[in-house]
Protein backbone atom coordinates (compact mmCIF):
# COMPACT_ATOMS: atom_id res chain seq x y z
CA UNK A 1 0.00 0.00 0.00
CA UNK A 2 1.55 3.38 -0.84
CA UNK A 3 -0.50 5.37 2.03
CA UNK A 4 -1.60 2.95 4.47
CA UNK A 5 -2.12 5.34 7.13
CA UNK A 6 -4.57 7.40 4.81
CA UNK A 7 -5.98 4.00 3.66
CA UNK A 8 -6.36 3.16 7.45
CA UNK A 9 -8.09 6.13 8.25
CA UNK A 10 -10.49 6.16 5.63
CA UNK A 11 -11.69 2.38 6.26
CA UNK A 12 -12.22 3.44 10.13
CA UNK A 13 -14.31 6.56 8.93
CA UNK A 14 -16.43 4.93 6.37
CA UNK A 15 -16.73 2.14 9.18
CA UNK A 16 -17.54 4.12 11.99
CA UNK A 17 -20.24 6.95 9.35
CA UNK A 18 -22.22 3.40 8.42
CA UNK A 19 -23.00 2.59 12.12
CA UNK A 20 -23.62 5.88 13.12
CA UNK A 21 -25.91 5.89 10.26
CA UNK A 22 -27.91 2.67 10.76
CA UNK A 23 -28.49 3.39 14.26
CA UNK A 24 -29.85 6.95 13.43
CA UNK A 25 -32.36 5.00 10.87
CA UNK A 26 -33.30 2.64 13.47
CA UNK A 27 -34.56 6.09 15.36
CA UNK A 28 -36.00 7.90 12.93
CA UNK A 29 -37.25 5.35 10.15
CA UNK A 30 -41.13 5.74 10.60
CA UNK A 31 -42.86 2.60 11.06
CA UNK A 32 -44.72 2.08 8.16
CA UNK A 33 -41.97 2.41 6.03
CA UNK A 34 -39.05 -0.30 5.21
CA UNK A 35 -35.42 0.31 5.48
CA UNK A 36 -35.20 0.12 1.66
CA UNK A 37 -37.79 2.50 1.24
CA UNK A 38 -36.45 4.74 4.20
CA UNK A 39 -33.37 4.67 2.11
CA UNK A 40 -35.07 5.37 -1.44
CA UNK A 41 -37.34 8.40 0.42
CA UNK A 42 -33.18 9.73 1.63
CA UNK A 43 -31.84 9.41 -1.57
CA UNK A 44 -34.75 11.33 -3.73
CA UNK A 45 -34.43 14.17 -0.32
CA UNK A 46 -30.90 14.86 -1.21
CA UNK A 47 -30.73 14.03 -5.11
CA UNK A 48 -34.62 14.45 -6.69
CA UNK A 49 -35.68 14.19 -9.39
CA UNK A 50 -34.59 10.47 -10.22
CA UNK A 51 -35.30 8.00 -12.73
CA UNK A 52 -35.78 3.92 -11.28
CA UNK A 53 -32.66 3.30 -12.58
CA UNK A 54 -30.31 5.90 -11.42
CA UNK A 55 -32.42 4.33 -8.10
CA UNK A 56 -31.63 1.02 -8.59
CA UNK A 57 -27.82 1.85 -9.44
CA UNK A 58 -27.45 3.81 -5.85
CA UNK A 59 -29.06 1.10 -3.94
CA UNK A 60 -27.12 -2.28 -5.76
CA UNK A 61 -30.62 -3.60 -6.23
CA UNK A 62 -31.87 -4.75 -9.70
CA UNK A 63 -34.73 -2.55 -11.49
CA UNK A 64 -37.84 -4.83 -10.39
CA UNK A 65 -37.29 -4.53 -7.30
CA UNK A 66 -37.02 -0.93 -7.15
CA UNK A 67 -40.01 -0.57 -9.08
CA UNK A 68 -41.70 -3.15 -6.95
CA UNK A 69 -40.81 -0.56 -4.08
CA UNK A 70 -41.99 2.32 -5.95
CA UNK A 71 -44.77 0.94 -6.52
CA UNK A 72 -45.32 0.91 -2.66
CA UNK A 73 -43.98 4.04 -1.92
CA UNK A 74 -46.77 5.63 -4.51
CA UNK A 75 -49.50 3.46 -3.25
CA UNK A 76 -48.31 5.37 0.44
CA UNK A 77 -48.48 8.24 -1.04
CA UNK A 78 -44.72 9.43 -0.22
CA UNK A 79 -43.73 9.69 -4.19
CA UNK A 80 -44.96 11.09 -7.03
CA UNK A 81 -44.19 9.95 -10.61
CA UNK A 82 -44.15 11.72 -13.86
CA UNK A 83 -43.32 11.42 -17.62
CA UNK A 84 -39.58 12.35 -18.47
CA UNK A 85 -39.56 15.61 -20.62
CA UNK A 86 -37.06 14.35 -23.43
CA UNK A 87 -38.53 10.60 -23.55
CA UNK A 88 -41.91 9.80 -22.75
CA UNK A 89 -40.62 6.21 -22.44
CA UNK A 90 -39.69 7.18 -18.94
CA UNK A 91 -40.82 8.66 -15.73
CA UNK A 92 -38.76 10.56 -12.85
CA UNK A 93 -39.58 10.56 -9.44
CA UNK A 94 -39.89 12.89 -6.92
CA UNK A 95 -40.99 12.95 -3.05
CA UNK A 96 -44.76 13.98 -2.92
CA UNK A 97 -45.81 16.51 -0.13
CA UNK A 98 -46.17 13.67 2.57
CA UNK A 99 -42.34 12.20 1.39
CA UNK A 100 -40.97 15.64 1.37
CA UNK A 101 -42.58 16.30 5.27
CA UNK A 102 -41.87 12.45 6.26
CA UNK A 103 -38.03 13.43 5.02
CA UNK A 104 -38.07 16.69 6.56
CA UNK A 105 -39.15 15.69 9.97
CA UNK A 106 -36.57 12.16 9.65
CA UNK A 107 -33.47 15.21 8.88
CA UNK A 108 -34.87 17.09 11.61
CA UNK A 109 -34.25 14.36 13.70
CA UNK A 110 -30.81 14.00 12.44
CA UNK A 111 -29.50 17.17 13.01
CA UNK A 112 -30.77 17.33 16.82
CA UNK A 113 -29.44 13.65 17.29
CA UNK A 114 -25.66 14.83 15.84
CA UNK A 115 -25.92 18.32 17.75
CA UNK A 116 -26.76 16.28 21.22
CA UNK A 117 -23.86 13.84 20.59
CA UNK A 118 -21.06 17.07 19.70
CA UNK A 119 -19.39 18.73 23.14
CA UNK A 120 -19.04 22.41 23.31
CA UNK A 121 -15.88 22.18 22.43
CA UNK A 122 -16.95 20.38 18.77
CA UNK A 123 -19.90 22.32 18.03
CA UNK A 124 -17.22 25.61 18.96
CA UNK A 125 -15.10 23.44 15.65
CA UNK A 126 -18.03 23.95 13.72
CA UNK A 127 -16.62 25.62 10.67
CA UNK A 128 -13.78 23.34 10.55
CA UNK A 129 -16.27 20.71 10.88
CA UNK A 130 -17.90 22.13 7.84
CA UNK A 131 -14.46 22.78 5.82
CA UNK A 132 -13.27 19.10 6.38
CA UNK A 133 -16.93 17.38 5.02
CA UNK A 134 -16.71 19.65 1.90
CA UNK A 135 -12.82 19.04 1.21
CA UNK A 136 -14.23 14.65 1.49
CA UNK A 137 -17.29 15.14 -0.80
CA UNK A 138 -14.78 17.28 -3.29
CA UNK A 139 -11.77 15.14 -3.21
CA UNK A 140 -12.73 11.29 -2.18
CA UNK A 141 -16.73 11.37 -2.95
CA UNK A 142 -16.53 14.14 -5.81
CA UNK A 143 -19.67 15.99 -5.62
Amino acid sequence: MKNPHFFKEFVTFVSTFSELKHAMMSKIKPSDLTTLQYLILEQLAVSEPLTPSEIADCQHMSLPNVSRELKKLHEKQFIDRQEDKDDKRKHVIMLSKKGRACMDKAFQQIESMLMDSLSSSDQNQMDDIVQALRLLNQTIFKK
